[in-house]
């Protein structure tokens, strides 16, 4: 299952004012299977579930389940929701973004970049390594507390410097540059190099890069706010709701707060060259394998191979009470993006089946 891969690999009533308000569409209006595929979301461990679908008979907004655990209130529509790792695609936009200005070489040492002595391995590790998880560093995720423990330390702060050099204290996964391997690491080191480069915080970069060039009002960068402002669904870990935490331990890696209006706005951008020139968006689709069937990662982009032949771009997300899927085709054409907020987290696995078949009815049809 492409998805439950891609979401272990990750970190883990109608709308109101501040989303769009917009009527959901009956099921026999969805795309192929788009509904079903929902329901079955619902059926396989997820409270509820929202979707959007951009293609060239206009839009479609479809959901199933509740907004919270055993409450009547349907998910509303253009909520917002936590996207975890397809945050990723915003730290990497912001990269490239001074790659192209000349401020940073794609294949220059990271320690070019960082705090002295932060990366033991910094003169070997390279701006694309990092991009494309090929720097071999310890993923922090997997020390994070799992079940009642998270959910205990939940409002805690992390800092990102500290918790990279945490990182680099432990075993690397294989030297720079020999394999792949899914971190979360390398996007709180990319974001501590926007920061360096910059003089100023990565979350900063990314709003006026990308958030408010492009209109995104209802997205945010929360950094250690823990509440979602605005219409949005409840997650669940341990029997606790936990859409409320600090997700600075996600950082530029998993934090970021958007809606799918917002993500389909991004998904947009990038294939209409609003947000890099040629020459850095070829560098964000160089791909290699990563193992699963189909599927490939660039920098900060993964690419997928449908059943129909088409390829998708995007990227997929996951933190504690939510699942993403945010991904156009890579002329653009067509787009999908949904969240679904979980009863439990680690996610089920049952999950992952009927995500991947969202992505497959929505892009194929």
């Amino acid at each position: 299952m492409r998805f439950v891969r891609s979401l272990s690999a990750c970190l883990l009533a109608a709308a109101a004012a501040g989303a769009p308000a917009v009527p959901a569409a009956a099921a026999d209006d969805s795309p192929t299977g788009v509904q079903r595929d929902l329901d079955r979301l619902v059926r396989s461990g997820a409270v509820g579930a929202q979707v959007r679908v951009t293609g060239k008979d206009g839009t479609w907004l479809g959901r199933a389940g509740k907004a919270t655990a055993g409450g009547e209130a349907p998910v509303p529509l253009g909520g917002r929701f936590r996207i975890g790792s397809a945050t990723k695609m915003f730290t990497a936009v912001t990269l490239l973004q001074l790659v192209g200005e000349g401020r940073v070489a794609l294949d220059a040492p990271v320690a070019r970049y960082l705090p002295p002595g932060l990366l033991p391995q910094g003169d070997r590790i390279t701006v694309r390594m990092v991009l494309q998880h090929t720097a071999g560093l310890h993923d922090i995720a997997r020390d994070l507390p799992q079940g009642k423990e998270f959910v205990r330390r939940r409002f805690r702060h992390h800092d990102t410097e500290e918790q990279v050099r945490k990182a680099a204290a432990k075993p690397v996964d294989f030297p720079p540059g020999t394999g792949y391997r899914y971190s979360n690491t390398n996007y709180l080191v990319a974001g501590l190099i926007i920061a360096h480069v910059t003089g100023r915080p990565y979350a900063d970069e990314v709003r006026d890069r990308i958030i408010r060039p492009l209109g995104m009002r209802h997205t945010f960068v929360p950094g250690d706010r823990a509440r979602i402002r605005g219409p949005h669904a409840h997650g669940y870990m341990a029997r606790t709701d936990i859409s409320t935490l600090n997700p600075s331990f996600a950082g530029p890696a998993g934090e970021i707060v958007s809606t799918p209006g917002d993500l389909d706005r991004l998904l947009k951008a990038l294939t209409r060259g609003k947000l890099l020139r040629p020459a850095e968006w070829r560098q964000m689709n160089r791909t290699i394998t990563t193992g699963a069937p189909g599927a490939r990662y660039g920098l900060g982009l993964k690419v997928q191979k449908l059943s129909c032949g088409r390829t998708a771009i995007g990227h997929t997300g996951g933190i504690p009470g939510y699942a993403t899927l945010a991904f156009t085709t890579r002329e653009g054409g067509r787009s999908v993006v949904l969240s679904a907020n979980l009863a439990d987290w680690p996610a089920d696995e049952r999950i992952g089946e009927p995500i991947d078949d969202v992505l497959d009815d929505a892009l194929c049809e």
